[in-house]
């Protein structure tokens, strides 16, 4: 009987390791910067009532049902975070030293088993900072900034802080771009981010330089001209003489001049038409001029009856007439 119950003992023993052994496949390979923050994310099944997380063979943290606050070990008592309800386990600021094997031992409620999840965390050094370089070619600027690194680098474009949808080591603009602006790249592996960036006009030739400074030279030319004008045209304004020179400028529908029309409106021959009034003087001297006519025309008349009457005196074929005429006298 005794050897029985040993083998029944040593049986489940076993079964129990086979278990564990099964639970325990579960294993992640990570990697973080240093100075970053890193959270490890085990896998639950069920609601937690026990977790312990081990570091190598130590333990740094552990937490049960019941309990307040989670207990830390070492140097994880000031820089790590342990999240009851997730599991979840965070370091601050890491350093080169927390690279290891971490493992998070879970014992979740009923009587299910302990579940385990295994990380391997790689600790690397920030990436090595580099300038960004350009080049022309084929008249396109190129401006490369990749860089050397063991692990994946994304890569974001900014041109005068907008966006470029490109996520790409280089990146290729028009030749004819803006010497005055600004690329910006920005490299990000992990959590780090490093910033780099180069200004257009280094990668431009001297010759599109010169075209451009000679474009913006005559831009400013018109732009003071135009300002010129327009002073001149207040000043003109404000001194009146702009209306006087208005006036004396002929437009397509303006009158022609002709000095018979003006002389005639000067000698107040057409007073009626020159919109201006009759003077007074003028007035007496056109009555008079009309009674000089009517004189004349009346003495015309009576000279026109006295030479018809004479010839009718000397007409023989009319002796009653002259008779007449006689005794009329």
């Amino acid at each position: 009987m005794g050897l029985a119950c040993r083998l029944s003992a040593l049986g489940l023993l076993v079964l129990r390791v086979l278990l564990v052994c099964t639970q325990s496949q579960d294993q992640e390979s990570v990697f973080a910067i240093v100075g970053e923050d890193f959270t490890f994310s085990p896998k639950v099944n069920g609601t937690i009532t026990e977790i312990t997380w081990i570091k190598r063979k130590d333990k740094v943290a552990e937490w049960e049902s019941g309990v307040v606050s989670p207990k830390y070990y070492f140097s994880f008592e000031n820089r790590a975070t342990l999240e009851t309800s997730s599991g979840n386990f965070t370091i601050k600021k890491l350093s080169a030293g927390d690279a290891a094997e971490y493992e998070a031992q879970v014992l979740p409620d009923g009587d299910g088993p302990l579940q385990y999840t295994k990380f391997v965390l790689e600790v690397l050094a920030p990436p090595p900072p580099s300038v960004l370089n350009c080049s022309v070619t084929n008249g396109q600027i190129r401006i490369s900034c990749a860089i050397q690194f063991s692990k994946d680098v994304r890569y974001s474009w900014y041109s005068n802080d907008r966006k470029i949808d490109a996520n790409s080591p280089v990146l290729e603009l028009e030749e004819n771009a803006d010497p005055s602006g600004e690329v910006l790249c920005v490299r990000e592996v992990s959590k780090t981010k490093i910033n780099s960036s180069i200004s257009l006009s280094v990668c431009i030739p001297e010759s599109n330089k010169s075209i451009s400074r000679g474009r913006d030279g005559l831009i400013a030319i018109f732009v003071i001209l135009l300002l010129l004008f327009m002073v001149t045209l207040f000043v003109l304004w404000k001194r009146g003489l702009l209306s006087s020179i208005l006036r004396r400028v002929p437009t397509k529908h303006s009158a022609v001049y002709k000095p018979e029309e003006q002389h005639l409106t000067d000698d107040n021959r057409f007073p009626e038409e020159s919109g201006q009034k009759e003077d007074p003087e003028y007035e007496n001297s056109r009555d008079f001029e009309v009674a000089a006519d009517q004189s004349e025309e009346k003495k015309n008349s009576e000279e026109t009856v006295s030479t018809s009457q004479a010839d009718l005196s000397c007409n023989p074929e009319n002796p009653e007439e002259e008779k007449n005429s006689r005794l009329n006298q």
